[in-house]
């Protein structure tokens, strides 16, 4: 069989593992910053709220980071999972921190301050930078 046929046959079974456990962790992510956030992020985007929509895109790509990192130093699903679970509360914690000393956002977000959101954005995927870094070593 061609060589590179082979790597495909050998190496597909475990690619759609790890890609499926870190899309598990990923959802879960988004799914517990939702129910976190004292507003509802969803809703808000659904009526055109450009500020929530911000937050929340920076939220899509700061969850994915640290995980994508996480697969740059594998060593087996075990690892992938463990890592992939902290980095997940590790982002959680960072975003609180980040809320907490942006006082009153929530509200700013509901009344769709963009350039708030974009400063809240920026500091949330700047820890999310933070992280991946820190875990790919």
């Amino acid at each position: 069989m061609n060589p590179a046929l082979n790597s495909l046959a050998n190496g597909l079974p475990a690619l759609l593992i790890y890609l499926l456990l870190v899309t598990a962790i990923y959802v879960v992510g988004i799914f517990i910053y939702v129910k976190l956030t004292p507003h509802k992020e969803l809703e808000l985007i659904q009526n055109g709220n450009m500020a929530a929509a911000v937050t929340f895109s920076a939220l899509i790509i700061g969850l994915a980071l640290p995980l994508v990192a996480c697969l740059i130093h594998k060593v087996g699903y075990v690892d992938v999972a463990v890592w992939g679970t902290t980095s997940l509360f590790l982002q959680m914690f960072l975003f609180r921190i980040t809320d907490f000393i942006f006082k009153g956002m929530p509200s700013r977000i509901e009344n769709d301050e963009v350039p708030a959101a974009l400063v809240l954005a920026s500091f949330k995927l700047a820890g999310s930078l933070a992280l991946a870094f820190a875990i790919a070593g």
